[in-house]
Formats: structure tokens, sequence, C-alpha cells
């Protein structure tokens, strides 16, 4: 081996040493940068806060008033679907023929529509044009949503006597979800003209 090989397998060590080490380096510092990140994130979010005068406590009422939502919902809709009379009554016999049942079912998607409908009418009632409208556009864009899933959901028994048994009772759960994001937000409106 002569000198210029010595010297080109030396340089070629330092080049690769110093890769590595550039490597390393770029791997050590990420840890770094998402620290960094992280805390400019932080201070971007405290800077907003301060300019909207919100507090950690106001944070904090702010998640209070969203995770109480979420449960009032929940149990809207648990109450919703307690409330809605039972396909076979416990003194009716259960002799019943297909068509019965599936008018059964019909009945108590009604039922559950009329529902929606009142809480539709009363938050339309204590809000604004604007307010009025996104309601409606949301509300023709859910009736659109409700009939596809519901179609989803009974397509396999598509042709068959069950298959309306099936459309009407996934409507109706649907709606009483629907109903009952409604009325948690109705319930907040009244809580709102009640504290102003």
């Amino acid at each position: 081996m002569n000198i210029t090989e010595k010297f080109g397998l030396v340089l070629l060590g330092v080049v690769i040493s110093v890769i590595g080490y550039l490597f390393k380096r770029k791997i050590e510092s990420k840890p770094q940068l998402e620290t960094l990140d992280k805390q400019k994130k932080l201070l971007d979010i405290h800077k907003q806060m301060n300019e909207q005068g919100i507090d950690i406590n106001g944070l904090k009422q702010l998640e209070a008033m969203i995770t109480g939502k979420s449960e009032a919902i929940l149990t809207k809709n648990r109450a919703l679907q307690a409330e809605a009379s039972p396909l076979i009554e416990e003194n009716e016999s259960e002799d019943f023929t297909q068509l019965e049942l599936n008018n059964r079912a019909a009945k108590r998607l009604e039922v559950a529509k009329e529902k929606m409908q009142r809480a539709i009418a009363g938050i339309d009632s204590r809000v604004g044009d604007f307010v009025s409208q996104s309601l409606m556009n949301s509300q023709t864009e859910w009736e659109s949503y409700s009939i596809s899933q519901a179609e989803a959901a009974s397509a396999s028994y598509q042709g068959g006597s069950i298959y309306p048994f099936i459309y009407a009772s996934e409507l109706e759960s649907l709606t009483n979800e629907r109903t009952a994001r409604l009325q948690a937000e109705l319930d907040e409106l009244i809580g709102r003209c009640n504290y102003s």
C-alpha cells in the first residue's frame, strides 16, 4: 500500500467520522427542536389567551362546558330511548306479523321526528336570522346524512319484509341522537337567557 492509498484511507475515515458526527448531532438536536417548537406553541397560546382576556380558570370553564355538553347529550339520548314506546308491550302476545312491527317502528320514528322538530323550533325561536339559517342548513345536511345512513344500515335487507323495520329503527336512533344534541343546545340557550 503506497502513501497515497494510506492518505486516501485516512481521509476517507475522517470524512466518514465527520458525516457520522454531523448525523449524530442532527439526531440529538431533534428533541431540542421539538421542545423549542412546543414551547413556542405554548407561548403563542398564552399570548392569544392574554389578548382575549382568558385565563386558566376561563379555559377550565370552557373545558367543563364542552365536557358537560357531551354528558348532557348522552343523558338526553338515553332518556329519549327510554321514553320510546316498546315495540311489544309486556301484556301483548308475541304473535305479530312483520307488517305490524314495521308499522310500529314507523310510528316510533314519527314520534322521534316530532320531538326533534320541537327542539329545532325551540332553538329557532331564541336565535337571530344568521344562527337560524345556519341551523336550517345543518338540519338539511343532517337529514341527507341520516337517510343515507339508514339506507346503508338496512341495505342488506333490501327486498325483504324486515327492510322497513330496520330502516325506520336506524333512522329513529339517528333522530334521537340529533334531538339529544339539539335539546342540549336549547338548554344552553335557555341557561344563557336566564343568566343574562
